[in-house]
């Protein structure tokens, strides 16, 4: 019987070994690239060639909704040019915009991000500035400076050209800074919506999210917020979504280039896998906590022998791995060489890093938790006789010395106020005697 329940309990013991190495295993996706990155921080939970060039499809209008928002007015109702509509290339997604139409770009954004629409996308360009070409230049500067460096786009909307190209990466950085936006994130996470009447149509037809796995969404772990599909012929199915849960833990994936049979179904099939593995694997960790006392040091020249505790200015929290033995968390702190007295409360001593695997995750700044007096050393006889000057001048600029010198002074001043006034008694008295 002994013997039965032991070799039971080897077989749980190494099912749930197999189990736990499973889970930590990333999955492997039919796509040309993907990434999953944590929103906060931007560090990569597992990705495959994302540095690869790869088409972006309609994940171009991400940027575009960038530059509408930091650039343009909610508010502003934009025209739609013959030209615009032109653009929107061989088969491409619209919802029927007509040359001369007005609609605000509130709208604008709404159709373009959530029905995906092409005609949208080129009527934001040519209004935001004077002319398509121009909102391109801002669009790649924008993009490099938003750290996408391995990014071109030739057209606001996504339309296939050899030279409009990008990568997973570059697109994770992207969407991770538009997900910053509170207009962005309200709009990619809308469901469904309908146009406002104008001056071309009394009335419009309700227009659904493109992003079937947010509408279909039934998972526990996680609710999806947005972002943004796409699809060409030559770039092929792609997604890149957003999702958080309830412990405020939010994942970014980018699938690139599904091109295999049912890849309509399988980018959001990979998609969903990539959050799973996400949202199993990882929580978020606080590795240091505001206001915590980090460490004390030694205050030359200081008025007490208490030391000086540091303290965290700020927290910082990272998604790591939920299993312990697979972080490798270091940190290392730096103290801004030898401390002297005067301290003020505040004051930046140094700071604390954290590293991941030896790559800087993170670092929180370190501050005096209290003011620091300064107490000069005592003088000895020798530098008296050897520096008086520089001596005297030491001990004249030490508080303790001025404190002394205002007391000494209102003493001698009572003192002398009364001895006046016995002289006065004095006087008074002879006077009545005589």
């Amino acid at each position: 019987m002994k013997k039965l329940l032991t070799l039971a309990m080897i077989l749980l013991l190494t099912a749930t070994d197999i189990c736990i190495a499973y889970a930590l295993q990333p999955p492997s996706l039919d796509a040309t690239s993907y990434i999953l990155i944590d929103a906060q921080t931007g560090d990569v939970l597992c990705e495959k060639d994302s540095r690869e060039m790869v088409y972006p499809a309609s994940t171009t209008k991400i940027m575009t909704a960038i530059l509408a928002l930091e650039l343009g007015d909610l508010d502003e109702v934009m025209t739609a040019s013959q030209r615009a509509i032109d653009a929107i290339g061989y088969n491409g997604s619209n919802i029927g915009i007509i040359p001369g139409e007005k609609i605000r770009l509130e709208n604008l954004l709404q159709a373009m991000l959530i029905s995906s629409a092409n005609e949208a996308a080129n009527i934001i360009a040519e209004n935001i500035c004077g002319s398509t070409a121009e909102f391109l230049e801002l669009m790649n500067k924008r993009a490099k400076e938003l750290g996408a460096v391995d990014t071109h786009f030739v057209n606001p909307s996504g339309i296939h050209d050899d030279e409009h190209y990008t990568t997973a990466a570059d697109l994770a950085c992207i969407s991770r800074y538009a997900m910053t936006l509170p207009k962005f994130r309200e709009i990619v996470s809308t469901h469904s919506f309908s146009m406002p009447a104008t001056n071309k149509h009394s009335k419009w037809p309700e227009l659904k999210n493109t992003n079937k796995l947010m509408l279909s969404n039934t998972s526990d772990l996680y609710e999806i917020n947005g972002i943004k599909t796409g699809f060409t012929g030559p770039a092929g199915y792609c997604l890149i979504s957003s999702a958080r849960n309830e412990e405020g833990m939010e994942l970014i994936s980018v699938v690139m280039g599904v091109k295999n049979e049912g890849a309509a179904e399988n980018v959001r099939k990979y998609s969903k896998e990539l959050l799973d593995y996400g949202f199993t694997n990882f929580q978020r960790v606080e590795l240091i906590q505001k206001g915590r006392v980090y460490r004390n040091i030694k205050v030359e020249d200081a008025a007490d022998i208490y030391g000086l505790d540091l303290v965290a200015e700020d927290s910082l929290v990272c998604v790591l791995p939920k299993d312990v033995s697979q972080r490798d968390i270091k940190e290392v702190s730096h103290i801004n060489g030898e401390i002297h007295a005067p301290v003020n409360k505040g004051d930046r001593i140094g700071y604390v890093e954290f590293l991941k695997d030896g790559v800087s995750i993170g670092r929180v700044e370190l501050i005096a938790a209290r003011d620091i007096e300064y107490k000069p050393a005592p003088v000895s006889l020798v530098e008296l006789t050897q520096n008086p000057q520089t001596v005297i001048e030491s001990i004249t600029e030490n508080l303790y010395f001025k404190i002394a010198i205002c007391c000494a002074a209102l003493i001698i001043l009572l003192l002398i106020v009364r001895l006046f006034v016995r002289a006065l008694s004095r006087r008074a008295r002879s006077r009545r005697y005589y």
